[in-house]
């Protein structure tokens, strides 16, 4: 089907023995073409669904892009706006929320957490409510600080001020009109079958992902196919609406001063051989994911595991999912 097939293969073979993932679903997208397998050890032809974890922060963005198109809201919008009460709340925008530079903490947490599985599952509404009025002003905004907790106040407050749950405001506004209908916050959204198992970085499966109040952050669940969709609606194959609002998303929107690019959520990346790649990874407590595209090669890829990596594999390249998935698009890009 590509000119490479037999290189590729083998790149996401050598990648899948070396790190041991049980389950590794991949679709690739390039010039019309498809090409989707599955590879691991522990195949399951039922299994399709998976945790996709900080990609999910692509659909809080792109939602906040559709509702500022549509004059709902703005991206220079000041949180006072819609959450006065909040002591921080003159200091940022819905833009510096989106593009990780309001000076937030990634976490709500204080103190040492020994248990993180214990923590994420029995944090509360409560919590979240706690931990935003623990954040004073001013806050140290203007450079990129990857940010969990910005993400969810970004999508609880669009949530909230459209007078519906997070993730019916997602579905309406965007996951629904792209076709994706098979992406949902819920494991309960699912029959079991389809439902892949995660394993800590040791093997050993691990619960389904939730975090209260965290959902647009990154607690979806989704296929390949329904990400291409969204992937590909980035590149044009979903009018040209549609691929003007999400483009945005995807543009670069802030470089800091260590030249890193983000677009609307999006991590943006410059290649000599592709030209912008556009990029999201995703990690739950036993599932890891990414999806990239270059839109001058109109080349798209979605790689979902069911394993996340040891501890110290992220610091060596050749564990890198995220360098996969690139070594892929320019395999077949060039």
């Amino acid at each position: 089907m590509f000119n490479r097939d037999i290189e590729i293969e083998q790149r996401i073979e050598d990648f899948v023995a070396r790190s041991n993932i049980p389950h590794l679903q991949v679709e690739l997208w390039h010039q019309g073409q498809t090409f989707a397998q599955s590879y691991g050890y522990d195949l399951n032809p039922d299994v399709d669904v998976f945790e996709i974890g900080s990609v999910g922060k692509t659909f809080t963005a792109s939602l906040l892009a559709v509702l500022d198109e549509q004059g709902v809201v703005s991206l220079q919008d000041k949180v006072s706006k819609y959450k006065p009460e909040l002591a921080f709340a003159d200091d940022i925008t819905l833009f510096d929320l989106v593009t990780h530079t309001a000076g937030l903490p990634s976490y709500p947490f204080t103190g040492l957490i020994l248990n993180v599985d214990k923590a994420l599952r029995e944090f509360s509404e409560a919590d979240y409510v706690d931990a935003l009025k623990r954040v004073k002003a001013p806050l140290k905004t203007g450079k990129v600080a990857y940010s969990n907790f910005g993400m969810a106040l970004l999508g609880n407050l669009l949530a909230e001020h459209l007078g519906m749950s997070y993730e019916v405001a997602v579905k309406t506004y965007l996951l629904h009109p792209l076709g994706m209908n098979d992406t949902h916050v819920a494991a309960a959204s699912y029959e079991q079958r389809r439902l892949a198992t995660g394993h800590s970085g040791k093997g050993k499966p691990s619960e389904p992902f939730s975090w209260a109040c965290f959902e647009p952050a990154g607690v979806w669940r989704s296929t390949t196919h329904d990400m291409m969709l969204l992937l590909r609606a980035q590149m044009g194959e979903q009018g040209e609406a549609w691929q003007t609002t999400l483009r945005r998303c995807s543009s670069p929107a802030f470089s800091d001063d260590k030249r890193k690019h983000m677009g609307l959520a999006w991590q943006i990346a410059h290649r000599d051989t592709l030209g912008m790649v556009a990029w999201h990874n995703g990690q739950t407590r036993g599932q890891k994911s990414v999806v990239m595209f270059a839109p001058e090669h109109d080349c798209a890829l979605v790689m979902l595991s069911n394993k996340i990596p040891k501890l110290w594999h992220h610091f060596i390249p050749r564990y890198s999912i995220e360098r996969h998935g690139l070594a892929v698009i320019e395999a077949v890009s060039n």
